[in-house]
């Protein structure tokens, strides 16, 4: 059973899902201060602004159209004419100016505005979102959405900015409008959700191995299979169309051995499950979807398929397992396996390469 993991051990999986791991040393996480999702949102931006705005919020040039005295940037000769004042040296221009009043500062600046007003957030957090604000220049307050969040670009190199983006989003789609107070944000707990957890899990194998693996497993994506099932009978082409076409998590492989094996993450709140008081046990569709995997992803013209393992990997914060199985008589190795997260961000990062064989 996941009650919760330790904040600092959540604010590591979610670096590794916004794919910036190298991150984490940024921002100190103390994990009596942030002992909840929101208060550890609300930090890890609060901390990131003070570096931004010590070094200078990032500017772009926005285009305004201007009366000014004589001619500045492009003359738009139809205002001129129509405002009758340029025989008194006055034009109308379109000029473009350097300014902090951006997109992404706008995000950032709307975010701490919104946590501000969550009850939920601590009093001392607060206090800072509020000196925080104050020390922002002339920002724009926004209406976020999904769409604003979308049309954001950032420079590859700006990996603070890119942190704070990624913040800015969670705390968005955790937060709504509360019913009866206009302009105030109650915030629903994203680690309460089974399914999104599953994601941020799910996403973290995948980039964790990325990182970490590539020695060992130069290839790390999702791979689609398809059902080896041959569709016949007269209505054999719409057979062949209503085939679903399976995804895995995490498929790892290395041409050079012909080692592979396929991650399936399974974030759930019971790690195994039991009936009227038997034992504990495996869940029986999870353990059908791995093996479905690994049987419908061989392929005769290339042999290392009937040697591949899949392994189901759930998270844990009191108990570990290692169960180990073979597929009738194949080659394929089913593993059940668990990862501790209620430990050393180091004895995690150790458990996962055991996991994978690549330690």
């Amino acid at each position: 059973m996941i009650p919760k993991i330790p904040i600092q051990n959540l604010y590591y999986l979610l670096c590794y899902i916004w794919d910036v791991p190298d991150l984490r040393g940024k921002v100190n996480v103390n994990g009596e201060k942030c002992h909840s999702p929101e208060n550890l949102l609300a930090t890890v931006l609060l901390n990131i602004c003070e570096h931004l705005l010590k070094r200078g919020l990032v500017q772009s040039y926005r285009y305004e159209q201007q009366e000014v005295e004589g001619i500045r940037g492009k003359l738009n000769i139809s205002s001129t004419l129509k405002s009758g004042r340029m025989q008194l040296g006055y034009t109308n221009c379109q000029v473009d100016e350097l300014s902090q009043d951006t997109l992404i500062n706008q995000i950032v600046y709307s975010t701490l505005k919104r946590l501000y007003t969550l009850k939920s957030i601590d009093k001392s957090v607060r206090e800072n979102i509020h000196k925080a604000i104050r020390k922002f220049p002339q920002i724009q307050t926004i209406h976020l959405s999904n769409k604003v969040f979308d049309h954001v670009k950032l420079v590859r190199s700006n990996r603070l900015y890119s942190l704070a983006l990624h913040v800015c989003k969670l705390a968005f789609q955790s937060t709504l409008p509360k019913k009866d107070a206009l302009g105030e944000y109650e915030f629903i707990d994203f680690t309460e959700d089974e399914f999104k957890m599953n994601y941020i899990f799910e996403r973290f194998l995948m980039n964790f191995c990325k990182q970490h693996c590539k020695e060992q497993f130069p290839q790390v994506h999702r791979e689609y299979i398809h059902f080896q099932l041959t569709p016949f009978g007269l209505m054999f082409k719409r057979a062949a169309e209503v085939l679903p076409i399976m995804e895995t998590d995490v498929s790892l492989y290395n041409p050079q051995t012909g080692e592979k094996k396929i991650l399936d993450a399974k974030y759930y709140k019971e790690t195994l499950v039991t009936k009227y008081g038997a034992k504990e046990k495996v869940r029986r569709e999870h353990l059908s979807q791995i093996i479905s995997y690994v049987m419908n992803q061989e392929n005769s013209n290339n042999p290392h398929t009937f040697n591949t393992s899949g392994t189901l990997v759930y998270p844990t914060i009191d108990e570990d397992f290692d169960f180990s199985y073979r597929y009738k008589e194949t080659n394929h190795i089913i593993h059940v396996t668990t990862i501790n997260l209620n430990q050393d961000w180091d004895k995690i990062e150790e458990r996962i390469k055991e996991i994978i064989g690549a330690k």
